[in-house]
């Protein structure tokens, strides 16, 4: 009977440290979520600068001459269903911070303005994660906090970058500033941000680059799109097209796969 009780005890006490663990994730930011996922995948927070505008990073420090750099989606710019601009657009689910680290290698997880952090530490515009996400002022500022960054880093002398949905379009952007850059991975990412805006009947997003109307890309850059087959929120039906028409394009659509396509598991013996 003693041995019952104790056992009893035992389990009434780890659902309390359960519950508690679960208030206590409740009440904490996106951004504190994000510090402890990195922290645990072994990764070191970087303090980034671009723009007047001070990034989140995070990075993993190793020997090599390549490195990877991954960007997330949008988050959440919207609540409500979209009638509300949200205070914090930082995404609760990092799907690109899980595959940074299950990639080998030195490599760099490149916030974007106002993201992963206080909007009030900051000039922070909601028009920054709303329609102008995609905007000259966020790819610069991106551009030049991965600059800053590889001037710590001399040793790399090239890079992959690679993101996830709305991450794929800046990746695309950034890569035609960033010279150092001779791949990226665009993984569910609505390369047409207009067919992307119409199919689903959201406002245009039109303080944005669309990247299908990058005039002149640069030259000796592999672009690799993966889709989903079953992605609803970027069907490949409506976006393998554009992708196809961009220079350097390899264009992979992933049987059974919806939006959080894909992981390295997919691309990576494919990459550089």
């Amino acid at each position: 009977m003693g041995h019952w009780t104790n056992g009893l005890i035992a389990v009434m006490r780890s659902a309390r440290f359960a519950l508690l663990f679960a208030l206590l994730g409740g009440c904490a930011s996106p951004a504190e979520h994000a510090d402890v996922a990195a922290e645990r995948a072994g990764l070191s927070t970087v303090a980034l600068v671009g723009g007047g505008f001070s990034l989140k990073g995070f990075e993993r420090q190793v020997a090599g001459r390549h490195a990877t750099v991954f960007i997330e989606g949008d988050g959440r710019p919207w609540r409500a269903g979209g009638r509300v601009i949200a205070e914090d657009p930082t995404p609760s689910r990092l799907i690109a911070l899980e595959w940074m680290e299950q990639t080998p290698g030195p490599a760099l997880y490149l916030g974007r303005p106002c993201y992963f952090q206080s909007a009030a530490a900051q000039p922070c515009d909601a028009m920054l994660w709303t329609y102008g996400r995609y905007s000259q002022e966020v790819v610069q500022s991106m551009a030049e906090a991965l600059e800053g960054w590889l001037q710590r880093r001399p040793d790399i002398s090239s890079l992959t970058l690679v993101g996830h949905s709305g991450g794929g379009v800046l990746a695309l952007l950034l890569a035609e500033r960033v010279l150092r850059t001779n791949e990226v991975i665009a993984l569910s990412t609505p390369v047409d941000i207009v067919a992307w805006t119409e199919l689903h009947g959201y406002t245009r997003l039109f303080a944005s680059h669309n990247p299908v109307h990058q005039a002149g890309w640069r030259a000796g850059v592999q672009r690799s799109f993966y889709f989903g087959e079953v992605d609803q929120q970027v069907p490949p039906s409506h976006f393998v097209l554009p992708a196809q028409a961009v220079p350097g394009a390899q264009v992979t659509v992933v049987k059974g796969f919806g939006h959080d396509c894909c992981g390295p598991d997919i691309w990576l013996n494919n990459s550089h």
